[in-house]
């Protein structure tokens, strides 16, 4: 998948984030409907799927010309993303288009198990599921809706990587005593 290259287009199932200075009533998270609409306070329902983020925030602050100084609408938006796997608390985290696969992994707790490589997968329906960099930006991934970002808990083998050494440092230790021991009896 090449980075960097996806536009994000408003769809159904993200959030819009809208935030009016000193009219705090008509501020809060505004969710697009599965008809691609999103009902702003004091303006009514206005259809935004397929919009680019800008599109859908000068739509907005066009509605409330007049009413609200446009200098006093903050719109974010923001995509419900899935983070499952080996995360300490699976489930929906929203993210804008700024975020990085990491934040979202955070956000969801953080690996269950401590060590070895962070790995996360891009889980998306009808699709070969694909390894992401941590690094990646929810933007640059084109993560939908309905994605699911799945991190893998680490290895038996990486997790328990100092009980495992320890084991064998015994092992190798007792090894070396018994044949001091037979050497020693042999003399």
């Amino acid at each position: 998948m090449a980075r960097g290259t996806n536009q994000w287009l408003v769809e159904p199932g993200d959030v819009i984030r809208l935030r009016t200075w000193l009219t705090t009533d008509q501020s809060g998270d505004l969710p697009v409907n599965e008809r691609g609409q999103v009902l702003v306070p004091n303006v009514g329902r206005l259809t935004v799927v397929g919009l680019s983020p800008a599109a859908v925030e000068v739509q907005i602050v066009r509605a409330y010309s007049g009413r609200i100084d446009s200098s006093r609408v903050e719109v974010t938006f923001l995509r419900p993303v899935s983070v499952v796997g080996g995360v300490k608390t699976a489930g929906v985290q929203l993210a804008d288009p700024s975020a990085s696969v990491l934040s979202l992994i955070s956000r969801a707790g953080g690996p269950i198990r401590a060590g070895g490589d962070l790995r996360a997968f891009l889980l998306r329906v009808g699709e070969t599921t694909h390894e992401i960099s941590t690094a990646d930006r929810v933007s640059d991934l084109g993560i939908r809706s309905t994605d699911q970002l799945y991190v893998q808990d680490p290895p038996f083998v990486i997790r328990n990587q100092a009980a495992i050494q320890s084991v064998f440092e015994i092992l190798n230790f007792l090894s070396t005593s018994v044949t001091i021991f037979f050497l020693v009896r042999r003399s």
